[in-house]
């Protein structure tokens, strides 16, 4: 009988079988049903028009995947999930209160002695993170990762109270190995070492490698560990900080983490192209109060005690502020700090970051500082690791170039330096990208670094590093095919949520 064909009569306990055009039918349906319901929830949840629009539009398209995406990375949901880290850096800081006079502190006058731009943006940087502006600093600047290694492991070895480690990314190669062995002798000689790595980053980072180091004395623990079938985990939520502190009075921070390829040693990667400083002097209780924050938001162990923040002596003569970012605090620190910086400049702007995904604000600021005849120079990558944020970032060349950036992309090797320079007198290094993950989503720590002389230093190893860049010019811009075109603008319409 006509129509009888995908429903036919059976004897009694048959199987039944549904046609596969009907499950995909149903599926399909379902999706889109899904997708509907989660729209309204997009609508009530997220702040931003850009990424509103992008989950809108991953969810329309790919409503099993969109849905999937969007419970495990939503904006609602990473936010709930700070405010855990957010109680207990309040605790810290009520902990430090109790040290009081061993406190380095920087009165307002100091600041308000500053020329511009420079004034402005430690008012911002002071105001959003609470991080005073300490003078009596020494800095130093390495831009190759075996050097900077050399010197990490010298402070280590020389320790005398204790060490405390905190990187995104731990690999089980050579040089994690190196590094493992020295916070292991330390241990057993009595110190206290502790070593923090991010659980996303690290989620390579095995047993049977860590161990060994708890067997020798020291402690180890995970910033969010993966859990993939936990509720309460959130892989967005990671922390991206780079910091070594070693008896509270030496530091380093900066871009680089802990593996073979930050020393150029991965023959697929080529050179490895970074930027890491180490400081002395009264800012580093700052890199220590940020990492005693993270041991306790991981552990619960709260680390404020003199032992591990002594009083420390002017260093140097070199005016520092150390930022902490994330979406434990109210306000975008860095963002604020980085909008501030490009905004009042008068003279130059110097910026090289890997991954260049600027939000509508940071992109208008650069093109508005282009406008008003400041020299506005980028630095990106010429490869990266990250292929679809590469696409993204470059799918803003043409507007940037039309206003008068001029852009440059690194060559050979990778790029991962994080750095800014405002009028030769400014300058940045951290572990924030240019790019709104880093400002509204990851644990970020920069170094902002208030004089000419350091300044100048940072501007000659970026006028080095553009010596070896290749520019980008706008003709070439204007010469990409469609598909190119059309691959950076869906991108660029997905930046919201890289």
């Amino acid at each position: 009988m006509p129509g009888m064909n995908l429903l036919q009569c059976r004897p009694v306990g048959a199987s039944f079988e549904i046609p596969w055009q009907v499950l995909v039918t149903l599926v399909t349906v379902a999706g889109y049903l899904m997708a509907f319901l989660l729209i309204p929830r997009i609508l009530l949840s997220q702040k931003e028009a850009g990424a509103t629009f992008a989950w809108i539009l991953v969810i329309a398209f790919l409503p099993w995947l969109g849905a999937l995406l969007f419970f495990l990375i939503g904006r609602t949901r990473v936010r709930r999930r700070a405010k855990r880290k957010v109680r207990y850096r309040v605790a810290i800081n009520q902990s430090l209160q109790g040290i009081g006079p061993k406190r380095p502190c920087c009165e307002n006058s100091v600041i308000e002695r500053l020329a511009e731009p420079c004034r402005s943006i430690a008012r911002v940087a002071a105001r959003l993170s609470e991080g005073p502006l300490f003078p009596g600093n020494a800095v130093d600047v390495f831009v190759e990762g075996e050097r900077c290694y050399v010197e990490m492991e010298r402070a280590i070895l020389g320790a005398e109270r204790n060490v405390h480690m905190m990187t995104y990314i731990y690999r089980e190669d050579e040089a994690g190995l190196r590094f493992r062995e020295a916070l292991m002798k330390k241990a057993r000689e009595g110190l206290e070492v502790r070593l923090l790595v991010d659980g996303f980053g690290s989620h390579a980072l095995g047993r049977r490698f860590v161990r060994p180091l708890e067997e020798a004395g020291a402690h180890f623990a995970r910033f969010m560990p993966v859990l993939p079938f936990s509720p309460h985990w959130r892989p967005n939520l990671r922390n991206h900080r780079k910091i070594l502190v070693v008896d509270g009075r030496i530091g380093f921070t900066g871009g680089l983490n802990i593996g073979d390829e930050y020393r150029g040693r991965k023959r697929r990667l080529g050179p490895w192209r970074d930027t890491h400083l180490e400081l002395r002097g009264p800012a580093v209780w700052r890199l220590q109060e940020t990492f005693a924050e993270d041991w306790f938001f991981a552990t619960r162990q709260d680390l404020i005690s003199l032992d591990h923040f002594p009083a420390i002596a002017p260093a140097g003569d070199d005016l520092v502020q150390v930022v902490d970012s994330g979406p434990d605090h109210a306000h975008e620190n860095l963002h604020a700090v980085f909008f501030t910086a490009i905004s009042r400049a008068e003279r130059s702007i110097f910026i090289t970051t890997p991954y260049f995904v600027p939000d509508p604000a940071m992109l208008e600021a650069l093109k508005t500082a282009a406008f008003r005849g400041v020299d506005v120079r980028l630095l990106l990558p010429g490869r990266s690791d990250m292929r679809l944020v590469q696409v993204a970032g470059r799918s803003f060349y043409r507007e940037l170039l039309e206003a008068g950036v001029r852009i440059w992309e690194h060559r050979p090797g990778v790029l991962h330096a994080k750095t800014m320079v405002i009028d030769g007198t400014w300058s940045t290094v951290g572990s924030a990208n240019m790019d709104i993950r880093s400002f509204r989503l990851n644990f970020e720590c920069n170094v902002l670094v208030t004089g000419t002389s350091f300044a100048e230093r940072m501007q000659r190893i970026f006028e080095d590093d553009l010596a070896r860049a290749r520019p980008v010019t706008l003709e070439s811009v204007r010469r990409k095919n469609v598909w190119r075109r059309l691959s950076e603008g869906f991108a660029r319409a997905l930046s919201p949520v890289l």
